[in-house]
C-alpha cells in the first residue's frame, strides 16, 4: 500500500542526514526548498520520486548533490491524517 499524504496531514520525521533506498525523506534542495519524496540511491547519484504520479522523478548526480546542494533533512516515520 502506497503512502497517502493530503493537505492538512501531519508527518513525523526523524532528523537524520542519510537514509536508505525506499525511505520517504524530507530533502532540502538549494538550501531554500524542501520536499517530501521517496529516495532511490544509485552509484552515480540519487533519485527523488514523488508520491504524486502527476510529477516526474528528479535525478541528481553525486556532483549535483554536493554543488546544489541536495541534503536529506530527515526520514518520515509516521503519518497522521484527519478524516
Amino acid at each position: 500500500m502506497e503512502p497517502r499524504m493530503k493537505e492538512g496531514d501531519t508527518i513525523i520525521i526523524r532528523k537524520q542526514r542519510d537514509a536508505k533506498t525506499g525511505d520517504i525523506v524530507i530533502v532540502s534542495v538549494n538550501g531554500t526548498d524542501a520536499t517530501c519524496k521517496r529516495l532511490k540511491k544509485y552509484r552515480d547519484g540519487i533519485e527523488l520520486i514523488p508520491m504524486n504520479p502527476s510529477y516526474e522523478p528528479k535525478f541528481f548526480t553525486n556532483k549535483e548533490v554536493a554543488e546544489i546542494p541536495v541534503r536529506i533533512i530527515g526520514k518520515v516515520v509516521e503519518l497522521r491524517a484527519k478524516f
